[in-house]
């Protein structure tokens, strides 16, 4: 079989790259959606972590009508927990309630921030941009939970929009009376109605795609020939591949790859993350979208509550509770003890009763997670992409570009690859 175009990956940036070339899809799994497909059992859904839609562009919040994907308006309800105590979400802006020699060191400590170096890594950002106390108490040892690696071996050019930057009035009002301050981009967000969770996306996005080829898992990419083998024995030749697959697992499949280009992928690494999903047997057992984890005594680095986020992903009178637990290296944690863990820290944190009914446990293992902003990401990527390129492979999505990824932007990214591939066929 011959197509002009085919698409490896039926996440949402895969989706979107159909939706906007009529290109089929071909996934290795039985459903769509990737990271951002969501699991039902015995009436709970659970997303495969945290998912919420934070955007403001136009483009994706039409999409999403023309789809028919109906959602909830929510405004945040976060927190952070640290030392014993639950904070309102920024931690930047709401110190009141921490001992009042931590409050004053923060304070102290971003009044006086700015006098380092330039930065030269994400730990450095932190002291020159928010300061030391603020760094020390709470971004840097959950830094070190949520990415695996010490943020002094990452670079910040992520941070854009990801970290909350406040102002000083800002923080010093935090400090002294404690209230939840409007800042970062995630005050107010959308989710599905859908009693598919966030998975409702994915799914709407499925039924105004051309053809989704399931269960193909891309076993072989000869490069030359272009031609992909799929490990069901199927073959495909194509004029122009655009793959949204991690990109250590592409280049893991193609055939006459430069040993440049091998090395590069190599450099290239993810955290992990485990999540450990709880249905229970009692009604709102919180009022909390989600918390943040600093603590190392902590399995989790945060725990979300799916039942507020829709009204119908829980049988009625029921809530829910993922806790998300990053590793790094091959083996991943013991499930079986690592969910007795998450129970014990979770009863410990007062975020769940000693004597509550659990009516289910379930977890999803997630091998590809956040993309790691090291020093060797940059050069990487460009010797990567350029090969790529050279034999009429297109990367896109979060682990095709390698990137910090929400998936309004994954969406786009499978947008404009499509579009670049519709000019490129007209001028060609």
């Amino acid at each position: 079989m011959h197509e002009r175009t085919i698409i490896l990956g039926g996440g949402l940036a895969g989706l979107a790259a159909s939706l906007y070339s009529t290109a089929p899809v071909y996934e290795a799994s039985n459903k769509v959606g990737g990271v951002a497909a969501s699991d039902t059992i015995d009436g709970f859904t659970f997303d495969r972590g945290i998912h919420i839609l934070q955007t403001q562009n136009e483009t994706v919040i039409k999409l999403l009508k023309d789809l028919d994907v109906n959602m909830f308006e929510h405004s945040r309800h976060a927190y952070i927990y640290s030392f014993n105590t639950y904070t309102a979400y920024p931690f930047q802006v709401n110190t009141a309630g921490l001992p009042f020699m931590l409050r004053a060191r923060c304070l102290w400590n971003f009044l006086n921030r700015g006098r380092e170096a330039e930065p030269d890594n994400y730990q450095e950002w932190m002291y020159r941009t928010l300061g030391k106390g603020f760094a020390d108490t709470f971004l840097i040892p959950y830094s070190e939970k949520f990415w695996t690696v010490q943020p002094s071996e990452m670079t910040f050019e992520w941070t854009g929009n990801r970290v909350p930057k406040p102002n000083l009035w800002q923080v010093l009002r935090g400090a002294i009376w404690s209230r939840q301050t409007n800042i970062g981009t995630n005050v107010d967000f959308r989710y599905p109605v859908a009693s598919a969770g966030y998975g409702a996306i994915a799914s709407a996005m499925k039924k105004k795609v051309t053809k989704i080829n399931f269960q193909h898992r891309a076993k072989t990419i000869h490069t030359q020939e272009r031609k992909v083998i799929f490990d069901n024995g199927k073959e495909v030749s194509y004029d122009t591949l655009i793959s949204t697959l991690p990109l250590p697992e592409l280049i893991r499949i193609c055939t006459d790859v430069p040993d440049n280009v091998m090395e590069a992928a190599s450099k290239l690494h993810t955290n992990k993350i485990i999540v450990v999903n709880l249905g229970i047997d009692k009604p709102n057992i919180s009022d909390k979208h989600w918390v943040h984890f600093p603590e190392k005594d902590v399995s989790f680095f945060r725990i979300s509550y799916p039942h507020n986020f829709a009204d119908n992903v829980t049988p009625k009178g029921m809530s829910s509770i993922s806790a998300e637990v990053a590793y790094s290296g091959d083996t991943p944690p013991d499930e079986e003890q690592l969910v007795k863990r998450v129970i014990n820290d979770l009863i410990r944190v007062k975020a769940l009763d000693a004597d509550a009914s659990i009516k289910l446990t379930m977890t999803k293992n997630i091998p590809y997670a956040y993309c790691i902003y090291d020093k060797h990401r940059k050069a990487s990527l460009q010797i990567i992409h350029d090969w790529l390129k050279s034999i009429n492979i297109f990367p896109t999505g979060r682990y095709g570009l390698w990137t910090y990824f929400w998936s309004d932007e994954a969406i786009l990214s499978g947008k404009s690859t499509a579009e670049k591939l519709l000019k490129l066929e007209k001028t060609a």
